[in-house]
């Protein structure tokens, strides 16, 4: 219990943010907030300005400033122009402070630009009473609401251990890309919990499906199950029954979340804390590639989208070809996708092999259907048979083409995968190869994509690396 209390006290320092960090954040923060008041006056429909997220609790961790900048309208304001304005205002405001306006996409269109060191976002919501919502982000001020009047002083810590643990796991997260552990969650679990050490004893002990519901909506956990079927994990939001907080969390992000925290209290340490942003060497993913069948897809992008919506569409495109591989034969372990977000991206499997066999069986008709004299005559020239075992016709076959990445090329170009139509030009004109060391040259120019090799080669979760 010592050491426990001795590694969170030690981490503590790891996930608090640091006094130049703080008086960056207030500075940019009151320098948003002055410019949003003024960027909105005579605007019709705009009608208030507040800060929300981790910012306004004072939950954010170290080296993760943010500051989510909310315009509220009207609700007669249509939804269009409500789009409209937000991407305005919003990207003439982060360039009046500075920063270069990225347009995002999340329910609605956001912008986004760093600041000094800052993440700001300029987010738009309707002044609304709940359960009145219009859009996804009208809950956003009542959850702010909701956790300032429920963390007790001194609590802001706990929430930053747990969410500095999530992150340095890799956990943390809500996005596509992710499919983690929001902050809005992550402080939801320390008030349910009330302290970092009572939430990871009670997250190693979780046997999905995991129900919490701090304001008491249903009556039991059967209506919680009946209400959100299928979720792993259901937190039902305190502002809003209807909404299931969790619902991003995949299993697999719940799942490495229990072994982690089951592991964090068998051996307590402070690398639990410390995220690894190390690049391997060329050699180290060398080593890990050698006799291992990979194929990657490898393309560039001629337009810059929105990053929840890239990532969707390389995710669709990553299962429609996972299927389409497995379909002629291979056996795929594990596939992922990744991109540096604005041009570059990858997705990449593990396969069993990178040859199918030259010839294959190929199964015929049961010698009593009317067909099976037509299979006989078609295949009369095969390499052998046609034979008979038991009632039913077989051939033997050769196949003019076995290399993976050449049948998958074939298939792309011919319109035979399923690939998300946004990325359907860029994947038709994709490398695709199984070619290690060209694999290694594309990876020796960006430090993000070797880390991203090691993480798929290695196929280890952050905190059961070295």
């Amino acid at each position: 219990m010592r050491d426990l209390e001795e590694v969170v006290e030690r981490a503590r320092i790891i996930v608090r943010p640091t006094r130049l960090e703080e008086r960056r954040l207030k500075r940019v923060v009151e320098m948003a907030i002055s410019a949003a008041k003024e960027g909105i006056s005579g605007i019709v429909g705009a009608v208030d300005v507040s800060l929300e997220g981790s910012a306004a609790k004072n939950t954010w961790i170290r080296g993760r400033a943010e500051a989510d900048i909310f315009i509220h309208f009207d609700p007669r304001v249509s939804r269009e122009e409500l789009e409209r304005l937000i991407v305005e205002i919003g990207s003439n405001l982060i360039e009046e402070l500075g920063g270069e306006p990225v347009i995002m996409y999340a329910d609605h269109p956001y912008v986004e630009g760093v600041v000094d060191g800052v993440t700001v976002d300029i987010v738009a919501c309707y002044r609304v009473e709940p359960p009145n919502w219009i859009s996804a982000t009208d809950r956003t001020p009542y959850h702010t609401r909701y956790v300032l009047g429920r963390l007790k002083p001194g609590q802001e810590d706990e929430v930053r251990l747990l969410k500095g643990f999530m992150r340095a796991c890799g956990v943390y997260g809500a996005e596509i890309k992710v499919e983690g552990f929001s902050g809005y969650l992550a402080e939801l679990l320390t008030i349910y919990y009330d302290s970092f050490i009572n939430a990871i004893r009670e997250i190693s002990g979780w046997k999905p499906p995991i129900t919490i519901d701090l304001e008491g909506y249903y009556e039991s956990r059967e209506k919680i199950l009946e209400a959100f079927p299928e979720s792993p994990l259901i937190v039902v939001d305190p502002v809003d029954r209807s909404r299931n907080v969790a619902a991003a969390v995949s299993f697999t992000r719940l799942s490495e979340l229990i072994l982690a925290a089951k592991l964090f209290l068998k051996k307590p340490s402070t690398r639990f804390f410390k995220p690894s942003d190390r690049a391997p060497s060329t050699g180290e993913l060398r080593a890990l590639l050698k006799d291992r069948s990979i194929l990657y897809v490898y393309f560039r992008l001629e337009d810059r989208r929105p990053r929840d919506v890239l990532w969707g569409e390389l995710k669709r495109s990553e299962q429609g070809i996972r299927r389409c591989l497995e379909n002629m034969g291979f056996t795929v372990y594990r596939s992922i996708s990744w991109t540096d977000e604005r041009k570059e991206c990858m997705l990449i499997f593990e396969l069993d092999r990178t040859e199918l066999p030259r010839y294959y069986l190929h199964k015929g008709p049961p010698v009593y259907l009317k067909n099976a004299d037509e299979f006989v005559e078609k295949w009369r020239e095969a390499i052998a048979g046609p034979w008979i075992e038991g009632e039913r016709l077989y051939v033997l076959r050769r196949r003019e083409e076995v290399s993976v990445h050449k049948l998958l090329a074939e298939r792309i170009v011919s319109g035979q995968v399923s690939i998300s139509r946004g990325l359907m030009g860029a994947i038709q004109r994709a490398r695709i190869n199984i070619n290690a060391k060209s694999l290694l040259k594309l990876a020796s120019k960006s430090n993000d994509l070797k880390r991203f090799l090691l993480d798929f080669l290695a196929a280890k979760p952050p905190f059961l690396k070295k």
